[in-house]
């Protein structure tokens, strides 16, 4: 899996260090295992270990370019990866809506997840928090709030991208009222119900995505079930991040 992620650019150490592999820092590994598993319930389903819609690292100034995921202990059911395109998600706004997001950026933070309010359906309850995500997050002042401009167009293609990573989004920029949480519910609502691509993992497979284009998540996970996960980080900078502006309190 590193040998072959390698082939794609150069990897680099996930900042999340509960996450790493001791042995290989290339790799991180993502594991559900019952009793000690975080556990949700949302859109009506409950399960261990959801994530919703996001982007890797977009809670920092550099994200990520791409991974590589493989399964070593999938599920009999659920646990399903799903992925989304930006770039249709873009193409399917209104040109008005467009126009107004052009020049904006979204403000993001790592976090523990009862801050997220973007990137699910309906409501999100939280029933259980796992020892791994509590030492995630008493981890998070290392990471200061970061912004990333709504929209970027790939140098490649020419084509924009409706750069929003739903899961991690606190607030637009500039924006931090009630008309700017509208604005970013309406973008993040039609994200997710863009076209999907749901993957149902075996041991036979890798999936390799490119992290600027292409939004994933991980629907809910049998209580019951244990599952294992790799994951590559794959370096690169799109060059846009940046740390957020600070809001200057009132005089």
């Amino acid at each position: 899996l590193v040998d072959l992620s390698a082939v794609f650019g150069p990897l680099e150490v996930h900042p999340l260090k509960e996450a790493v592999d001791q042995r290989r820092p290339e790799l991180i590994t993502i594991f559900s295992k019952p009793g000690d598993n975080s556990i949700f319930e949302v859109e009506g389903e409950q399960g261990a270990n959801w994530l919703g819609w996001h982007s890797d690292l977009t809670y920092v100034e550099r994200i990520n370019h791409g991974g590589i995921l493989r399964a070593i202990k999938p599920t009999s059911h659920g646990g399903l990866t799903g992925f989304i395109d930006q770039v249709t998600a873009y193409d399917t706004l209104p040109d008005d809506l467009k126009a107004r997001i052009e020049d904006l950026s979204v403000v993001y933070k790592m976090g523990a997840f009862d801050i997220y309010k973007y990137g699910y359906k309906g409501q999100l309850k939280i029933h259980r928090v796992s020892e791994y995500y509590r030492k995630v997050w008493d981890t998070t002042d290392n990471f200061p709030e970061v912004a990333h401009p709504m929209v970027f167009t790939q140098p490649e293609t020419g084509r924009k991208v409706l750069h929003i990573s739903p899961f991690f989004a606190m607030h637009i920029e500039g924006m931090e009222n009630e008309e700017g949480d509208a604005l970013l519910k309406r973008l993040c609502d039609h994200i997710v119900n863009t076209p999907s691509y749901r993957h149902k993992w075996t041991t036979e497979e890798l999936v390799l995505w490119d992290n600027w284009r292409v939004l994933h998540a991980v629907t809910p996970i049998p209580l019951d079930e244990e599952r294992f996960m790799q994951r590559t980080t794959i370096k690169g900078d799109y060059g846009l991040g940046r740390l957020a502006q600070v809001k200057q309190a009132a005089a």
